[in-house]
């Protein structure tokens, strides 16, 4: 059952932001309804087997929800607030009773947008009088009152945790500067403290309030699953805590960064904290009048792409748009000797001076690289406002933004500081600060595995306006065929009755099966048209097939495998910088696709002969060298699996006689090497094994020996192609 809340969509009604007499009294109604409903399982008379899901406003209704109904079987609240007074005047010093700043930009963005549909009605729109004069005087005044403090706190979940106690699933998103991190771990950190006992667990995911959904397959799974074991009661094995890190490898269909699913069997808040030390002794900086220009740590709604625009002028000029010249400055760490993780939160006591009594200022955690680009994740600050400043400073501990960040060896982390911020209420008066580190950096990190999880061909509906309820009737959700895993054998690489159906009806693979053994140099042949790219497509992770799977060491592949990690690929050509040596493109890109340690750099060398040359600038370089540096490149790890497209294009015949033996180097080490190429002599003097595909059926498949010895009529292998296509080149099948 799904419905709109009061005053939004075209329900009735006005917006009282889910009071337990309004919106938490109407969703109460509404399991009345399922109560009486005969499609419905009862576990009492009057009480329905029913758990409650909501994102962001809905969030917070399905908590209050379940706080205030004994009947809710399993809750489930995704980027939503714990606190409203924090979400909307955040705080982030320790014991202060004195509200944050007003989060100005994203409430106003949240009144106009829930108040134009219903303009007709006044500046007040569908919001009842009580909360659109909280609103009014939170702009006018930038912080609440009394009266309005207790308002803001009526409507916060985590004032009603120690009654809720229904399995409850926390889901917070890391791109969210609305309900950031702290909304989820404050509450999970409260419920916890309940003596129930019920389950409690934890998703920090890489989507929110700023634009992302690309998570959202992801979250669909684990939503059904919570809903399965606590309402269905099935045995499946749940994380305590799961989160996504973003500097995992780097998708070929569309450069966006594939994300990694971590779990613990500790909730954050569990961990033990580390140190370290922070070697800069001041910053200082001025705040200007009415704080213009102002920072710009993260847009409403669209805060991904401003993050990413952020990463790119670091990139370019030492620069982000979060920390202006002048009104910021950092606390930084000496370079890292080891890579570093932070899961959880972070704080630092610090001493600020202000020429003025007061004083307002944004905290941030980032990564500064080697080369001077800054890293905010998702522009996420830690706002501070303090009073009554001494004439020697006021010594405060803030809590920095808990994040998932990563940082490398020769990084430094800082805590950056900044005087504005465009997202905030600030002073109108000028004034200068200084801060002063007077603790190391106290974090958090979480001992975690990486986490199986299967892609979803459909998006979840993560809108910030809507409830659900959803009852022991389950809709039926079309998913994509990813098969389960199976054990690991000699055989490396699987292809099980793949098919591939595109959605113009074309038919680009049907049906094929065949099995490569390690050590083996394999051979992919067919006309134009036969199928090949689609099936190195499916074989790389890029495309999801029709039907049919492919396995590589027992591990499904599919877009977003971890099996994909085993997998190095060259396709269409070497593309690198030219003004950087052989060396320092392998190395940039082994850091560009999330990856520290050992890249097996020696024994690339080794296999691929490039000896000196790697140390020249790449725009020195010959054809043949870029593409040996390029199938070195898709070498770094030595990965499995090794799958080239057209590798000797361009190359004399003395480059394609060396190439011939890098590749049957590489697969001497145990390892297999897959090539698509319509070079047959090539292919016949280079490969172990042959398979010949056409209109997207396999014709034939074996040892190249077998191949040719089978008709003696052939003399070579492009003798045997032709023998066995002829001249039928027509794409597709004839019944399509």
């Amino acid at each position: 059952m799904t419905w709109s809340a009061r005053g939004f969509g075209e329900s009735t009604g006005q917006i009282e932001m889910n009071a337990i007499d309004a919106e938490v009294a109407d969703t109460r109604a509404l399991i009345d309804y399922l109560a009486r409903n005969k499609n419905v399982a009862l576990d009492a008379s009057g009480d329905p087997r029913v758990g409650i899901l909501g994102s962001s406003y809905g969030g917070a209704n399905a908590l209050l929800t379940a706080s205030q109904d004994s009947r809710v079987d399993a809750v489930i609240a995704d980027i939503s607030w714990s606190n409203l007074k924090q979400g909307l005047f955040p705080q982030s010093i320790e014991s202060s009773s004195v509200s944050g700043p007003f989060k100005k930009i994203w409430a106003g963005t949240f009144f106009s947008a829930a108040t134009l549909q219903s303009a007709y009605l006044g500046e007040c729109g569908s919001f009842a009088q009580r909360w659109c004069d909280a609103y009014r005087n939170a702009v006018l005044q930038g912080s609440p009152s009394l009266a309005e403090a207790r308002l803001l706190d009526s409507v916060s979940p985590i004032k009603f945790a120690s009654s809720i106690t229904a399995p409850t699933l926390l889901s917070q998103g890391q791109a969210d500067s609305l309900f950031p991190l702290s909304e989820s771990y404050k509450l999970a950190e409260k419920i916890s403290e309940n003596k129930s006992g019920s389950p409690l667990s934890m998703i920090w995911h890489a989507d929110g309030h700023d634009g992302s959904n690309v998570q959202a397959p992801y979250l669909q799974e684990q939503f059904l699953l919570w809903f399965q074991k606590h309402l269905l009661k099935h045995e499946i094995d749940f994380p305590i805590f799961q989160f996504t890190r973003m500097n995992g490898s780097i998708s070929l269909q569309d450069s966006t960064v594939i994300p990694k699913v971590f779990r613990s069997e500790k909730l954050p808040f569990k961990n033990e904290s580390r140190q370290l030390q922070v070697v800069t002794p001041t910053v200082a900086m001025i705040y200007p009048i009415g704080g213009v220009p102002s920072a710009i740590s993260a847009l409403p709604g669209i805060g991904s792409a401003g993050a990413l625009a952020s990463q790119l002028l670091s990139n370019l000029a030492d620069f982000s748009p979060a920390f202006l010249p002048g009104q910021s400055g950092f606390l930084e760490s000496a370079p890292l000797t080891a890579p570093l993780s932070i899961v959880g939160p972070s704080s630092i006591k610090v001493r600020i001076t202000s020429t003025e009594p007061d004083a307002t200022l944004f905290f941030s955690l980032v990564t500064k690289t080697p080369g001077g680009a800054i890293n905010l994740p998702n522009g996420i600050v830690a706002p501070v406002k303090i009073s009554n400043i001494s004439d020697g400073g006021s010594d405060v501990v803030v809590n920095l933004p808990i994040t998932v960040l990563d940082a490398s060896i020769g990084d430094i982390v800082a805590v950056g500081v900044s005087a504005t911020d465009q997202g905030y209420e600030t002073p109108k008066t000028s004034r200068f600060y200084s801060v002063s580190p007077l603790s190391p950096l106290i974090f958090q990190t979480s001992v975690a595995t990486a986490a199986r999880s299967s892609l979803e061909s459909f998006l979840w509906p993560v809108g910030a306006l809507v409830s659900f309820v959803a009852a022991v009737v389950f809709v039926r959700i079309r998913r994509p065929k990813i098969a389960p895993t199976k054990e690991t054998s000699d055989t490396l690489l699987v292809v099980e009755n793949l098919g591939k159906t595109y959605k113009d009806g074309h038919k680009a693979l049907t049906d094929l099966s065949f099995q490569v053994q390690r050590g083996q140099v394999v051979g992919l042949l067919g006309p134009n048209g036969a199928g090949k790219t689609t099936a190195l497509r499916m074989m790389m992770g890029l495309i999801f097939p029709t039907d049919g799977s492919i396995y590589l060491n027992g591990e499904s592949i599919y877009p977003g495998s971890p099996a994909l990690s085993n997998i190095g690929c060259f396709v269409e050509g070497p593309g690198f910088l030219p003004h950087l040596s052989g060396r320092e493109n392998l190395r940039l890109y082994w850091r560009s696709i999330g990856r520290d340690g050992e890249q097996y750099l020696d024994q690339v060398i080794a296999i691929t002969k490039l000896g000196t040359a790697l140390d020249k600038k790449v725009r020195t370089y010959s054809q043949g060298m870029r593409q040996r540096l390029a199938i070195a490149q898709s070498m770094l790890g030595m990965p499995d699996l090794l799958v080239l497209d057209e590798p000797t294009n361009g190359l004399d015949p003395q480059q394609i006689a060396e190439m011939r033996q890098v590749l049957k180097n590489y697969a001497s080490t145990g390892r297999t090497v897959v090539i698509s190429s319509h070079l047959l002599a090539e292919i016949q003097q280079t490969c172990s094994h042959v398979v010949l595909i056409h209109r997207g059926e396999l014709i034939a498949f074996g040892q190249m020996e077998d191949l040719l010895s089978k008709n003696h009529r052939s003399q070579s292998l492009e003798e045997t192609f032709l023998e066995l296509i002829g001249d039928d080149l027509v794409i597709g099948r004839e019944d399509q």
